[in-house]
């Protein structure tokens, strides 16, 4: 009797000694793109939206207290097949996803398999528990009062497959609501001639200004003007790689000064198809990342990191149309407020998410995950995205 009491205590501590991910994680994956020739006059009708929630208060005895493990391992398949219909599920009322312990046993049920973010060098996620693949949320003080808009997590070359945001802790004083939007949906509620325009046109987001002055107080115009081409070309060698992004230095972009340096992406479609079902998807930051919406709402960003998008030429997008954009993504908006162990589980290609401001301490966390199976579908690359941005921005500018 007692040798089987003994087992049965150790047993979870055997079962917690999990793999250090520290340096093992792959790489974000490249952005899957089927963007060509979706017909915008024949959307196909969204039947199930985000999110589907799943309360182990519900669930009754099919989850027993200390098997939650067991529950999520069981209905693996039924889980993922929910989560491709609904593109969000939030899990409340379990115990297990309490702490980064618990929370990758979770993921690791499901058998998701954890990359890197795909703006890993950024700085604005960092990793606050590496030996499990978890990352901040964007909890920083400087950033509470930054209102973080919808996005997909990607860029153009990198995408996540999947997000698990998990809650350790709530706002301490309030707010800090997780926010999600299904993409299928946004541009079916989108004005369609709206909609084709910025299809037709393309978009291209810009990541970061630099505003370079000096160069204008050179007296001569030859020097100027290679001080200027040196620097756009060496920022570009020394940046682009650390934020391992297709970016293109641009002076001037924006209008406002034309020693402005902006770190841009390449033209690209503001809707994808999903790659797995097909969908047609509004698979665009610019409720996030657009200058217009960012200056008239909660913002503390340094102009260094502020953003914008622009038309493929790089002309500005008419005011009204991101008006309406903005109005069409408020109102797809799924506030909530996360409790101490919620995860929402989430397809990146399909649902977009964000954060509302929020006073106190807030302790919430993320996972991205490349693929779901058996194992990754790739191991970590010699050349992958270091920590070095990664490190600087968080000890210095946030």
């Amino acid at each position: 009797g007692t040798a089987l009491r003994v087992a049965t205590v150790d047993a979870p501590a055997v079962a917690t000694q999990s793999k250090d991910l520290t340096d093992a994680l792959p790489d974000c994956p490249s952005t899957i793109w089927k963007a060509d020739d979706i017909n915008i006059n024949k959307l196909p009708k969204v039947k199930d939206t985000a999110p589907l929630v799943v309360d182990a208060a519900d669930l009754g005895a099919a989850v027993k207290a200390g098997e939650e493990k067991a529950y999520f391992a069981e209905q693996k398949k039924a889980i993922m097949e929910k989560l491709q219909k609904h593109g969000a599920i939030l899990f409340r009322g379990f115990d297990m996803m309490k702490d980064a312990e618990g929370f990758r046993a979770f993921y690791e049920a499901l058998e998701l398999n954890p990359c890197l973010d795909p703006i890993h060098t950024s700085g604005l996620r960092e990793m606050i528990g590496k030996k499990d693949a978890v990352y901040e949320a964007v909890n920083k003080p400087s950033l509470a009062q930054h209102f973080v808009g919808l996005h997909n997590e990607s860029t153009f070359v990198k995408t996540a497959m999947f997000g698990a945001f998990v809650c350790f802790q709530p706002a301490t004083e309030g707010g800090g609501e997780f926010l999600i939007a299904d993409g299928a949906k946004i541009i079916e509620d989108m004005d369609k001639d709206v909609l084709k325009r910025l299809y037709e046109d393309k978009v291209r987001i810009s990541v970061s200004n630099l505003d370079l002055n000096f160069i204008d107080a050179i007296p001569v115009e030859g020097i100027k003007s290679s001080v200027k081409d040196g620097l756009q070309d060496l920022i570009l060698s020394v940046v682009a790689p650390k934020f391992d992004m297709d970016l293109e230095m641009v002076y001037g972009a924006d209008g406002s000064n034309p020693w402005r340096l902006q770190a841009i992406e390449h033209a690209q479609s503001p809707i994808n198809t999903h790659p797995v079902t097909g969908q047609p998807i509004w698979f665009c930051n610019m409720h996030n990342h657009s200058r217009y919406l960012r200056d008239r709402r909660p913002c503390t960003v340094p102009e260094v990191g502020m953003t914008d998008v622009y038309k493929g030429d790089l002309s500005k997008i008419a005011p009204e149309d991101v008006e309406h954009v903005n109005e069409v993504c408020e109102k797809n908006i799924e506030r909530i407020l996360m409790e101490p162990g919620d995860v929402i589980l989430l397809d990146n290609y399909r649902v977009l998410h964000g954060r509302d401001v929020f006073k106190g301490e807030r302790k919430h966390a993320v996972t991205w995950f490349e693929s779901q199976g058996t194992a990754n579908s790739s191991a970590p690359q010699e050349d992958k995205p270091d920590d070095f941005m990664n490190n600087l921005i968080n000890k210095t500018l946030v």
